[in-house]
């Protein structure tokens, strides 16, 4: 079965490439031959593409520019019309005239569009996307039933052509792992008598990063013993440099960069952050409740993924001393437990979420 995969970019800090990435490392490419179409790898973020390449997925890496994605992706489907599926990774409303473009070009295939994100106020436009996305495909994934709502319309959940696909994560990477805790508490300096508090992910707007400075800051005050380290880059590290500073922080905010071994990073946290503006179903929630560690999210972040009572959610607009108070009240301290129970029987593992993706394939192709 030939299925052509599309993305948004090839870098390790898109939630949406790392789901990408996870999946394909699961499936059978010996049954199903996979085509990556996506943007670019960023300057400054590694790139999923070797794995991606040994394990057999052929990748059409074009410029990571949305008007130069889509004007490539039409000229590859100009010229490449043998796909039996092919499976759209969007957050967006151009993808909906976009569906209808891979209609026009690929008519035998059969499109599947997965939403990823959850971006309110709902307009007029995203309501006009929700009948073009139904009129051209075939069959809808959402991270979540909120992330489908919102890009594909208010009752798509009650269709037969939609369902869940959950951001599993690899349980074999994830998991409780004390030593890990240890040695990357160690490398930084962080102490038994430390609380460390973290965050995975890009520096930008959705996640919400100088927000999560001035939540850390009220943490701190409030204890001494809080550090935190924040995993990733983005555009917002200066301002956030600058607002540690503000706040004498200076030596108790550490920056780690980019990490490939993100699961010694989750181990090392006491408290995970995600304040975020925006969310669809992030994989960093997962991942984090897959090594047994406390979540503060805001209440922008669906509620799909708190598969555990490890996940706690205040408002944006709490008071940053509640925010304070109920870190320190949910923070873990020393080795973390395994919730990987709760987490398999709700279906965030990596390896049974891969085998129903490839019954829908199987389903879908069967009958292309």
């Amino acid at each position: 079965m030939r299925i052509l995969m599309i993305s948004n970019h090839l870098g390790v800090q898109s939630g949406v490439q790392r789901y990408v990435q996870n999946l394909l490392l699961h499936l059978d490419t010996d049954r199903y031959r996979v085509d990556l179409f996506v943007g670019q790898c960023p300057p400054d973020q590694a790139s999923t593409a070797p794995a991606l390449e040994a394990k057999g997925v052929r990748i059409f890496a074009v410029p990571d520019h949305k008007k130069d994605r889509i004007r490539a992706l039409w000229h590859h489907l100009r010229t490449h019309k043998e796909y039996d599926i092919i499976h759209y990774h969007t957050a967006s409303k151009i993808g909906a005239p976009v569906c209808g473009m891979m209609r026009l070009l690929c008519p035998r295939a059969k499109i599947i569009v997965h939403s990823h994100i959850v971006y309110p106020p709902m307009t007029l436009t995203w309501r006009a996307a929700h009948g073009v996305y139904q009129l051209f495909a075939d069959y809808f994934l959402g991270c979540g039933v909120a992330a489908g709502r919102f890009v594909f319309g208010d009752h798509i959940d009650r269709k037969p052509n939609f369902a869940v696909a959950c951001n599993a994560v690899d349980q074999g990477r994830f998991h409780p792992d004390d030593a890990a805790r240890a040695a990357t508490r160690a490398r930084y300096g962080i102490g038994e008598a430390d609380r460390l508090a973290g965050f995975v992910g890009r520096l930008n707007h959705q996640k919400n990063p100088l927000f999560l400075m001035e939540v850390f800051a009220a943490m701190a005050a409030a204890d001494p013993a809080w550090k935190l380290l924040l995993v990733g880059t983005g555009e917002k590290e200066p301002e956030m440099r600058a607002a540690a500073a503000r706040h004498g922080l200076t030596d108790r905010v550490i920056f780690a960069g980019v990490q490939s071994d993100v699961p010694a990073y989750m181990n090392a946290f006491d408290l995970f952050l995600l304040p975020s503006n925006f969310e669809g179903s992030p994989v960093t929630l997962v991942e984090a409740q897959g090594c047994g560690v406390p979540c503060l999210a805001s209440t922008n972040v669906p509620d799909d993924g708190a598969v555990t009572d490890l996940v706690h959610f205040l408002p944006l607009e709490a008071p940053l001393s509640q925010w304070a108070e109920t870190a320190q009240q949910i923070a873990g301290q020393g080795n973390h437990a395994d919730h990987w129970t709760e987490l398999a029987a709700a279906g965030y593992e990596l390896h049974t979420a891969a085998h129903r993706m490839e019954q829908l394939y199987d389903q879908l192709g069967g009958t292309a």
